[in-house]
């Protein structure tokens, strides 16, 4: 089911980007449908990205944007990566949701909405080509199976 690959990416998100490098030329794990819900809803919807959003793709902007997505542990100092973000086109903030080695989950709130939103919907527009000769041949993996 779609959410369950969602889900099991939020549980173990910093073992698939620790093995991005094992899989990224892998388009069945590559397109991985996420369904991350990147919405803001106020009377009107503002998206920083549509669903679903790959896997790789989500990955890679995140991984080719440090300076935008990496934040630090409040408890440890150790480097976190997000397993997802969204906020308010409105205010410019938002919340990078991640999870620490040393047990710290959370979010850590930031300014720069619009940024964010460019950079990975930049890299969806990269991987566009590479998406649709990928659906004419075939079906994308499983969270599951990328971790087995």
């Amino acid at each position: 089911m779609k959410t369950d690959d969602t889900q099991l990416f939020y549980r173990h998100a910093g073992e698939i980007f620790a093995r991005f490098n094992d899989w990224r030329d892998n388009d069945r794990f590559y397109f991985i449908p996420l369904h991350l819900e990147m919405t803001y809803r106020c009377g009107w919807v503002a998206e920083m990205a549509p669903d679903p959003i790959p896997l790789g793709t989500f990955i890679r902007c995140t991984l080719e944007h440090p300076e935008l997505f990496q934040f630090t542990c409040p408890e440890c100092g150790r480097a976190l990566l997000p397993y997802r973000y969204n906020g308010s086109p409105l205010s410019g903030r938002v919340d990078l949701e991640s999870k620490c080695e040393c047990g710290w989950e959370g979010a850590r709130t930031v300014s720069g909405w619009q940024l964010r939103s460019q950079a990975l919907r930049d890299t969806l527009r990269q991987d566009r080509n590479r998406l649709r000769r990928f659906r004419r041949n075939s079906n994308p993996a499983t969270i599951e199976e990328l971790l087995g």
